[in-house]
């Protein structure tokens, strides 16, 4: 009988994992610990999570939603939300003040329709570049075009780009050449030597792994990575060690 089991080869940091249940989606789970154990289950030590309400409702409230997610969870480091409003961003600044951020996530543009664009954004955007934190935006949520067309314009600010999907095959690349300053998240990116030939072109550092859990399943993509033609030391920092650069200050320290 075959052996189905799997066990990454390389620590796992999960960078895209939202929690808690959505105005029109009910999470899987009731617990932390609930998805503790999933992680466990999929060989993830650690998940970088965000609210789920504040993707489509509101970022404030989702913000203030974490804390029972991550407090003293093992492995639940928190991810803060920003919207386009005055408000959301005063909420992260004093977030940023009290040393609990060092990376933020953007909202979902599409739900809100509140299109991703310089003339509405340019104060978050603007203070994210002051003070130097990597901004998470998912190109499942919110038009590529406004994606380039609005980070250009903004070329020290680091960005996450999350969602990947096979879909975007096209573009992928592309993207990566016209924002150098960008990297991409690659939960469903599962084209045939897709991210062979992102790795020869761009530099495995320019990647990281992420399920986009509870849109999609937390393991696939992880099972994916360990069983592609890349080395390992490529193969850590794509699983984790590329994130863990990119929200130093933030992972936690019990794991």
């Amino acid at each position: 009988m075959s052996n189905l089991s799997f066990t990454s080869r390389v620590p796992a940091f999960d960078a895209n994992v939202g929690v808690g249940h959505r105005n029109n989606r009910r999470y899987p789970f009731d617990e932390p610990l609930q998805l503790v154990e999933e992680m466990a289950r999929h060989g993830v030590d650690q998940a970088l999570v965000y609210a789920c309400h504040g993707e489509t409702i509101s970022p404030m409230h989702g913000n203030e939603a974490l804390e029972r997610w991550t407090g003293g969870e093992n492995g639940l480091v928190p991810q803060y939300m920003v919207g386009a409003d005055p408000e959301s961003l005063r909420q992260i600044q004093g977030l940023h003040a009290s040393g609990l951020v060092t990376h933020v996530r953007l909202h979902c543009t599409e739900m809100s329709r509140t299109p991703f664009v310089d003339w509405i954004y340019a104060p978050v955007l603007e203070w994210l570049v002051a003070e130097d934190l990597p901004l998470w935006v998912s190109m499942a949520d919110t038009p590529p075009t406004e994606i380039v067309d609005t980070l250009t314009g903004y070329p020290d600010l680091r960005a996450v780009i999350v969602g990947a999907h096979y879909a975007h095959s096209a573009m992928a690349l592309p993207m990566l050449r016209v924002l150098p300053n960008a990297t991409l998240e690659l939960s469903r990116y599962e084209n045939t030597q897709g991210i062979e030939q992102l790795v020869e072109a761009v530099g495995a550092n320019r990647l990281i792994y992420g399920s986009f859990f509870p849109r999609y399943a937390m393991g696939p993509i992880l099972y994916m990575l360990n069983h592609l033609s890349i080395d390992d030391s490529d193969l850590a920092a794509i699983c984790a060690g590329n994130v863990e650069k990119l929200i130093e200050g933030s992972v936690t320290d019990d794991k």
